[in-house]
């Protein structure tokens, strides 16, 4: 017998009552039950049966099975049922603001919601075609007009005959009662999952940030009081970066673009500081060989600027290691006269990682100073 779905009836009710079915090992069948199973990409509800916490719910074949910490139940009991409504008010207003934004999509550039989790902190649907900004600006502006004008959202099993001649979207073959979704004016959906009974109960829909994903787009989103918690802590942000930078909403950008502007100049200068504070101490490097250099904090087009220096001075081989014994070493060796492949398999022997040319190599090791310059010649 399949468990009658009282969430399907009334999406806003919150405490029932029915009979124990089956009842094992933390495991609780009831013949009826409020508490939506994870399916269709969304989480079950959470609440309590009898005052036990109802840890999960699933569904296979028509049956719900709820999870419990305890199960003291026996078949033919009495039980009452809470949800917790928070929870549930909240995968309402996500789940049917998700509608909407997939069924514009759909609309206005023909893709298919290929993907969608809704889960504690974030919601996610694929769609199988790209996005632009302003095409994902453009929706999201439809989505807040469709919650504005506040219609209805009805959800109903559709008869067989009835279902032929429907143009209604789902992302997979449906073989049992199609439950359908539409939101006047902006989708029509099959959908198993509670929802709103009117836009305007969304709240505020928010698009978080967007990706490519499988050739098409991957989007994170908000709805209601999640969106709102969003924008409050992004505005909470804002003021202090107003403050810090004595900037308002309409300066900020330029302001920080001129930052950023400052930023790179004084890094370019930093760097070339860098190259020529080592130039000069290379310039005092002497050995009848080989040349070794330590330092940390240089990047690697300047480490090889200065092998290169190094292999103009020296008869033998160069080695500029950047890091320390604690974290290993980056390095990059060279030599005009000596087969830098035959060095390579030398420090292989202590744990070297790397590659390159008979002319130069470069890689990781993690050694100490003392064991790496046993490897160079300094007489």
């Amino acid at each position: 017998m399949k468990t009658v779905k009282l969430y399907d009836q009334d999406p806003y009710a919150t405490h029932f009552t029915a009979t124990v079915v089956e009842c094992a090992k933390g495991k609780l069948i009831l013949d009826q039950t409020m508490f939506f199973p994870e399916e269709g990409g969304q989480l079950p509800d959470r609440g309590t049966i009898d005052g036990i916490a109802v840890k999960d719910v699933q569904i296979k074949d028509g049956i719900i099975t709820h999870y419990l910490d305890t199960n003291t139940f026996r078949a033919g009991d009495q039980v009452t049922g809470e949800i917790d409504w928070a929870h549930r008010f909240d995968q309402m207003q996500n789940h049917s603001g998700e509608h909407i934004f997939s069924g514009l999509a759909h609309h206005y550039f023909g893709y298919d919601n290929v993907g969608f989790h809704l889960g504690e902190k974030e919601m996610t649907v694929d769609l199988n075609g790209p996005l632009t900004k302003q095409q994902i600006a453009m929706l999201e502006t439809q989505v807040n007009e469709a919650i504005y004008a506040n219609v209805p959202i009805t959800c109903r099993y559709v008869p067989e005959e009835e279902l032929t001649a429907l143009d209604y979207r789902s992302k997979i073959e449906i073989h049992e009662p199609v439950r359908i979704v539409t939101i006047e004016g902006y989708d029509v959906c099959a959908c198993c999952a509670p929802h709103v009974a009117h836009t305007g109960e969304i709240g505020l829909f928010k698009i978080i940030s967007a990706m490519n994903y499988k050739g098409g787009t991957r989007l994170f989103m908000h709805c209601g009081k999640r969106a709102l918690t969003y924008i409050q802590k992004d505005a909470a942000h804002l003021d202090e970066m107003y403050a810090l930078l004595s900037a308002n909403q309409d300066s900020i950008v330029n302001y920080v673009k001129q930052l950023e502007e400052k930023n790179r100049l004084l890094e370019s200068q930093l760097k070339a500081f860098q190259q020529q504070s080592l130039e000069e101490k290379v310039a005092q490097l002497s050995s009848k060989h080989d040349l070794l250099l330590f330092e940390e904090g240089v990047e690697t087009i300047i480490q090889r600027a200065i092998v290169n220096k190094m292999m103009d001075q020296c008869v033998g081989k160069a080695g500029f290691f950047v890091g320390n014994d604690q974290q290993g070493y980056r390095y990059i060796v060279g030599s005009h006269h000596e087969n830098m492949q035959d060095f390579l398999k030398q420090i292989k022997t202590q744990g070297a990682k790397g590659g390159g040319s008979p002319q130069m190599i470069t890689g990781f090791i993690k050694a100490d100073r003392q064991t790496i310059a046993s490897f160079f010649q300094f007489g």
